[in-house]
């Protein structure tokens, strides 16, 4: 054979084949496109889960797609920010199926604690920090944290004395936090203490070895109802010596 003849059949062959992986190509675009347009991927039906104090309303004035529009037009990112953008979600989760059934799972910050935002009223606050909600002339029973900065607006973030009141609340079994009725930061010193649902004080002194008072704090309060001491203030600045005022101690 010549050379001549080899190469005009190669280049045939390569030609041949070029245009069946072009033709593939575009019948692959093409079914592509109909399908995408097609009933077949549409949005069948949105499932949230999770809502308690959150809307359904609300979360689908942010999702940025509704049932019966196309799948393809679920952007999980941005819907996740539109919606953790409500002062009340932690989370969100969105996940999409072939079978055209979306789920947004949703995860709501829970209010450990109770601040001031004006005169005589207590916004929502999480454990981290996140005002949850607008001032409440009857808030619910939370401790209630003081002389710290007033609560923002809903979906703000308490200063950092507040912070350090809501770390000590969080430090605490979920037994004795609940037993604060407040807790306080003096503004001059930076001191802390609180008041217990029985009136009994705490003095929990500077914000160092939190822990260790918590720790203290909790002997403290079986030892006083053992001697019936509920009366007397709790005194565990220094948790290695800790004592109840007046005890004789």
């Amino acid at each position: 054979m010549r050379p001549g003849s080899d190469a005009a059949r190669f280049s045939t062959t390569v030609r041949r084949a070029s245009a069946w992986i072009a033709v593939v190509f575009i019948v692959f675009v093409g079914v592509f496109i109909v399908v995408g347009r097609s009933a077949l991927l549409d949005i069948e039906r949105v499932e949230v889960h999770g809502l308690h104090h959150v809307t359904l309303v609300e979360i689908e004035q942010r999702l940025g797609f509704k049932q019966g529009d196309p799948l393809r037009s679920v952007d999980p990112s941005k819907a996740r920010s539109r919606i953790e953008a409500l002062p009340r979600v932690e989370s969100v989760s969105i996940s999409r199926s072939w079978s055209g059934i979306v789920t947004v799972e949703i995860s709501e910050h829970q209010p450990v604690a109770l601040v001031m935002s004006e005169q005589d009223k207590w916004a929502l606050v999480a454990s981290d920090g996140r005002v949850l909600s607008e001032g409440l002339t009857l808030p619910p029973e939370l401790p209630r944290i003081s002389g710290v900065h007033a609560a923002g607006v809903p979906g703000s973030y308490l200063g950092s004395d507040g912070g350090v009141l809501l770390s000590l609340l969080g430090i605490m079994p979920r037994g004795l936090a609940d037993s604060f009725s407040s807790l306080r930061m003096d503004k001059t010193s930076g001191e802390l203490s609180g008041t217990l649902s029985n009136s009994q004080e705490v003095i929990f002194g500077d914000t160092q070895q939190l822990p260790a008072k918590v720790v203290a704090l909790s002997a403290l309060l079986g030892h006083a109802k053992e001697q019936t001491w509920t009366e007397q203030p709790l005194d565990v600045s220094v948790p290695e010596w800790s004592v109840m005022k007046g005890s004789g101690d």
